[in-house]
């Protein structure tokens, strides 16, 4: 018949050394004395010490719980940073930190370049270690606790050193490396997309996808996207070499990839950077202008002409849908982000946007990258309205197919 086990707590007394000279044998009070020098809960010392009190008959269970304790505790990694990385030949370092040495190298000396006059947060630690931190943190899943013990710092420093490196990312190299393309870079773009596709006038493809974050405590329901997940919006825009060009983010999953849209500075000021005969190539969920061109809406009686728009346009964008793919696949943490400060968050996005585009500068590029590409559709059907002139040059395009 079995007993129901009830862990109580156990009185001082009980545990007195007088009370256990009086009733234990020597073997026993070994055993006891043992459970007393182990930093265990109040939980653990109740069930060791109820089964203590039942005459030993379960003396080896005791033993089993005290080894599976002592392997449940994970190693510290000692001298990770001064030691262990130095050792790294390029092919080891690039597999822990997503990057080549070499870009890391050009990495740290424009954040030298950028930052000899910004005061460092909370102690002092030499800038290439809080790179290191932050390309492991974007680039793994690993906890925050785990990563302070592999380089030997508190969580807290690491917090900081995480928030430091991306916001330097962002307010400083971002700029430097992710920008609208005028002039010469503007043509040469429209001369790459021509090379693959028989769309002229293209100069970059727009998408969005959905960056899986830990759900804030207000307004819940508006982070939940179509597939029932929190998130928020990344929007971006990427030449036919899937550099990105414009990137956004910050709105949260339920937004559609046209609302997003008009919250840009792009979705302003369009007209002006985007030149005539020139325009941007997007899905179905965007709006249609003589800027942006979308596919033809599919209700079953498209001609052969404007299937075959559809299907050139299709081809054309599957660049977007890769670099969000390269971009996922290199910098792991983007898959899914179980950080709080929505601050954080965003400048965490946007600095893997600018490694991406500094990556792709190096010829830096990653071979084990398994994430899905082309995977992220979540706007439903085409309900977006477009205007009179995008509907005149998107027939003019397709007429000249």
């Amino acid at each position: 018949m079995l007993v129901p086990m009830v862990c109580k707590a156990i009185p001082n007394e009980f545990l007195s050394p007088v009370v256990i000279k009086m009733a234990l044998n020597q073997r026993q009070r070994r055993l006891l004395k043992l459970i007393l020098m182990m930093n265990v809960t109040q939980m653990e010392l109740n069930v060791m010490t109820l089964l203590f009190t039942m005459h030993m008959k379960n003396a080896q269970q005791i033993l089993l719980f005290m080894d599976n304790k002592k392997s449940r505790v994970i190693p510290k990694v000692s001298n990770y940073y001064s030691q262990t990385i130095p050792r790294f030949n390029d092919r080891d370092f690039k597999s822990h930190f997503r990057l080549s040495k070499t870009t890391c190298e050009v990495l740290l000396m424009k954040i030298h370049e950028t930052t000899t006059s910004l005061p460092q947060p909370g102690r002092q630690i030499d800038i290439e270690k809080r790179l290191l931190m932050f390309l492991w943190y974007i680039g793994n899943m690993e906890s925050f606790r785990s990563m302070a013990d592999r380089f030997d710092v508190s969580k807290g420093t690491l917090h900081v050193s995480v928030k430091y490196i991306s916001n330097v990312l962002v307010t400083k190299i971002m700029p430097l490396v992710i920008s609208w393309p005028t002039g010469v870079r503007l043509q040469k773009i429209a001369d790459g997309f021509s090379e693959t596709s028989r769309l002229e006038g293209t100069i970059g493809a727009i998408d969005g996808t959905h960056i899986e974050i830990k759900c804030p405590s207000k307004h819940k329901q508006a982070y939940f996207n179509r597939k029932k997940y929190p998130s928020l919006v990344l929007l971006a825009v990427c030449d036919s070499s899937l550099n990105f060009t414009y990137v956004f983010t910050g709105c949260p999953g339920s937004t559609h990839d046209a609302g997003v849209l008009r919250q840009t500075p792009l979705y302003r000021d369009a007209p002006g950077v985007i030149p005539p005969g020139k325009h941007i190539i997007g899905d179905s969920a965007f709006p249609l202008n003589a800027w942006l061109m979308k596919p033809f809406r599919d209700n079953g009686n498209l001609s052969r002409d404007q299937i075959k728009f559809n299907q050139v346009l299709s081809s054309s964008r599957q660049v977007i849908e890769r670099s969000f793919g390269f971009l996922k696949g290199r910098f792991r943490r983007l898959i899914k982000l179980d950080a709080v400060d929505m601050q954080v968050i965003v400048e965490t996005i946007l600095s893997g946007c600018t490694l991406h585009n500094i990556c792709l500068a190096n010829d830096d590029e990653m071979f084990d990258i398994e994430h899905a590409i082309g995977d992220d559709d979540q706007n439903g059907p085409d309900q977006v309205q477009g205007n009179q002139e995008g509907t005149d040059v998107r027939q003019t395009l397709m007429e000249r197919l």
